[in-house]
C-alpha cells in the first residue's frame, strides 16, 4: 500500500507530545495538563467515540468496525489451529480511549505479588505497596471492598452490573461446593469467586476517554488530534535525544517539536512498531530493513498474552425473556443485560498447582451468549467454520452457557517484528502461545475444574453438560488428549498483549528503566502495557491506567512540579 503525501509542514512545538490516546495516553494527557505551565499534544490514529460503543454488551460489534485496528497474528504452530489460516485475532482499539472503548469493561488489577515480582526484577518503586495508591487514585469505586484497597473521588467509575442473574447464583453456589471462597478480587485475597466489577457508570461504558479526556479536553494547554497517524519519532543521531515526531493527518505530513519529551503510549502492538520504525529495536532486524539504528534494544520481544479457551455448555437454564423495548429501557435506566460487557455473570480465580501460593493460575468467566447471529462468534475468534463443523450454528441463547478459561501466567513468549519499513504496513504478531507444554497442562487443569464445577449440585440441577467439539471426537471426552485437542484448536488470544517494551535494568534484556525512559535515548518514554516485564493475574486495563498515573507523577517530579 502506497501513502501519497503533500508537502511537509511544521506543526509548531509542545512541551510533551503523546502518541496514542488509548487508556494510558488519555490518563497521561489529563494528568500532565493539570500543570498550567505544560503544553501537551495528544495524537490518536482513530476517531471519536459514539453512543454505540458506550453500550457494554455490544463490544463484539464494535470490534468488527473501524474502531478496531483489525490485526491478526501470523499463522501459529502451537495454538489457534482451528482458526482460519491458524491466525489468532488481535483486537486493538483505534479511537479515543483505545481498547478501553471496545473491550469487555472488566476491572481487574491482578495480584499484589505480580508487582512485587516487577520490583524484584530491579524496578524500584513498582512493588505492590508502591503501585496500590495509583490504582486507588483513578478510581471512583462503588464497590464495598476491603478497607484501604479502594479509591473514591477519581475520574474512573467502577460498579457491579445489575441485576444478578440466576446463573450467577449457580456459579457462586457451585464454587462454594468446591471450597472456593467468595472474595473481592481487587482486595486482600484474589483466589475465589466473585461478582464481575465493571468500568461502567449507570450502566454505560466508562472508557478512559470518557472518564479522563472528557474532563480535560477543554483545557487550553491540551490539544487533541484524531485520525492522525504518527510515522516516526525523530531522534537526533548525535545527541541520541528525541526531539519530536512526524505524523500524517488528512493526507498531509507534519513535523512537531517536543521541547521536553516524546511519550509513546500506542499500546503493546503499535508502540514497538513505532519504536522500531524510529531506529530503536533489535539491530539485526532493523539493519535488514535499512532502518538506521539509534539504540539496539529488545523491542518487540517478550510478547506476553493470556490464552483463552471457550467451552460451551448445554443446560436447562432459562434466562428471563425480555423484549427489545424493555431491554433498551433498562439500559437507559442503568441496568440490565446491555450493561454487561461480554455478558459475563461471574468470575473466579483459582490456583491449580496445589501449592500455598496466593497467586492464581487460571481465571474462570461464566457467560450467557447474547442474542446475536452465530457468525459473530465465528468472527470473534476467527474460527474455521469447516473445522468446527456447524457447532456454532447450534447455539441456543435460551439454554447455553459459556465458560471461558484464561491462562494467567503463560511461560511461552512471542514477539512483534516489522513487516517492512513502512508505517502503513501492519507489523507481524507472533504470539507463540502454548509452545511450552506446561501452559497446555495448566489449561487442562482449568478444563478439569470446569468439569468439577458442572458436577456440583448447583449445576446438576440445571442439567449442565459440556458439549463436544466435532474436531476432537476421536478422543474420549474426559481424556487429556481430548482436552489438549480443544486447547490447541480453540484457545485464542485473550486480547491482553503486553511486555513488548519491557521495564527493567539496562542490561540488554529490557527496553525502558523504572522511570519508563528508553535505555540510551533521551527525552523518550514509553507509558502503556508494553512496559510490563511479566504477566498479570488479571486483565490489563486497570494496570495500564495505574502505570499512566504513576508515570504522570514521575514526569511532574522530574520537571520540579511535584
Amino acid at each position: 500500500m502506497r501513502l501519497v503525501l503533500f508537502a511537509f509542514s511544521e506543526y509548531g512545538e509542545f512541551d510533551f507530545v503523546i502518541v496514542g490516546a488509548g487508556s494510558a495516553g488519555s490518563v497521561l494527557a489529563t494528568r500532565l495538563s493539570e500543570i498550567d505551565d505544560f503544553t501537551i499534544l495528544l495524537l490518536e490514529a482513530g476517531g471519536e467515540e459514539d453512543d454505540f460503543n458506550q453500550i457494554p454488551a455490544l463490544w463484539l460489534y464494535n470490534q468488527f468496525s473501524e474502531k478496531n485496528w483489525g490485526y491478526y497474528s501470523i499463522p501459529q504452530k502451537h495454538s489457534c489451529l482451528g482458526m482460519n489460516n491458524r491466525q489468532c485475532v488481535v483486537p486493538r482499539g483505534k479511537l479515543l480511549g483505545g481498547s478501553s472503548s471496545i473491550n469487555g469493561v472488566m476491572y481487574s488489577r491482578g495480584n499484589c505479588k505480580d508487582y512485587d515480582k516487577w520490583y524484584q526484577i530491579g524496578n524500584r518503586g513498582w512493588s505492590c505497596k508502591d503501585v496500590l495508591p495509583y490504582f486507588k487514585k483513578s478510581e471512583n469505586s462503588q464497590i464495598s471492598g476491603d478497607e484501604n484497597y479502594r479509591g473514591k473521588g477519581g475520574f474512573w467509575n467502577i460498579e457491579y452490573p445489575l441485576p444478578d442473574s440466576p446463573l450467577y447464583q449457580n456459579f457462586v453456589n457451585g464454587s462454594l461446593e468446591l471450597k472456593q471462597p467468595i472474595v473481592e478480587y481487587n482486595g486482600k485475597n484474589q483466589i475465589g469467586a466473585s461478582h464481575l466489577q465493571s468500568n461502567i457508570k449507570h450502566g454505560r461504558r466508562q472508557s478512559l476517554a470518557t472518564a479522563f479526556l472528557d474532563n480535560s479536553r477543554h483545557r487550553s494547554n491540551l490539544k487533541v488530534l484524531t485520525k492522525t497517524l504518527v510515522t516516526k519519532v525523530v531522534i537526533d543521531p548525535q545527541s541520541k535525544k528525541a526531539t519530536g515526531v512526524e505524523f500524517v493527518t488528512r493526507n498531509k505530513k507534519f513535523h512537531v517539536r517536543a521541547t521536553k519529551e516524546v511519550i509513546v503510549s500506542a499500546g503493546a502492538v503499535n508502540t514497538p512498531q513505532l519504536l522500531m520504525l524510529s531506529g530503536v529495536g533489535p539491530k539485526d532486524e532493523l539493519s535488514k530493513l535499512e532502518i538506521p539504528v539509534v539504540a539496539d534494544l529488545p523491542v518487540g520481544k517478550n510478547l506476553i498474552e493470556h490464552p483463552i479457551l471457550g467451552l460451551m455448555v448445554r443446560s436447562d437454564y432459562t434466562p428471563p425473556k425480555i423484549g427489545l423495548n424493555e431491554l433498551i429501557q433498562q439500559y437507559l435506566n442503568g441496568f440490565g443485560a446491555l450493561t454487561k460487557g461480554a455478558n459475563v455473570e461471574g468470575v473466579g480465580y483459582i490456583q491449580t498447582k496445589n501449592d500455598s501460593s496466593e497467586v492464581p493460575t487460571i481465571e474462570i468467566l461464566v457467560s450467557i451468549p447474547p442474542h446475536i447471529d452465530s457468525s459473530i462468534f465465528q468472527r470473534q475468534f476467527n474460527y474455521n467454520k469447516n473445522i468446527i463443523d456447524g457447532l456454532l450454528d447450534t447455539i441456543d441463547p435460551q439454554r447455553d452457557i459459556f465458560f471461558y478459561i484464561v491462562l494467567l501466567h503463560q511461560k511461552s513468549r512471542g514477539r512483534i517484528f516489522l513487516n517492512s519499513g513502512s508505517p502503513i504496513d501492519f507489523p507481524n504478531i507472533d504470539f507463540n502461545m502454548l509452545s511450552e507444554q506446561e501452559d497446555v497442562d495448566t489449561l487442562i487443569e482449568g478444563v478439569k475444574y470446569v468439569q468439577k464445577l458442572l458436577k456440583t449440585h448447583a449445576f446438576r440441577k440445571i442439567n449442565a453438560t459440556l458439549l463436544e467439539v466435532p474436531i476432537c471426537t476421536n478422543f474420549k471426552i474426559s481424556s487429556k488428549e481430548y482436552m489438549e485437542c480443544l486447547i490447541r484448536n480453540l484457545a485464542n488470544s485473550g486480547s491482553h498483549p503486553c511486555g513488548t517494551a519491557a521495564m527493567g535494568p539496562n542490561n540488554g534484556n529490557f527496553v525502558v528503566g523504572d522511570t519508563l525512559e528508553v535505555h540510551g535515548v533521551g527525552n523518550l518514554r514509553v507509558v502503556d502495557a508494553s512496559i510490563f516485564p511479566s504477566s498479570i493475574s488479571g486483565h490489563l486495563n486497570a494496570p495500564t491506567v495505574m502505570v499512566a498515573e504513576k508515570a504522570a507523577d514521575l514526569i511532574k517530579k522530574e520537571h520540579k512540579y511535584l
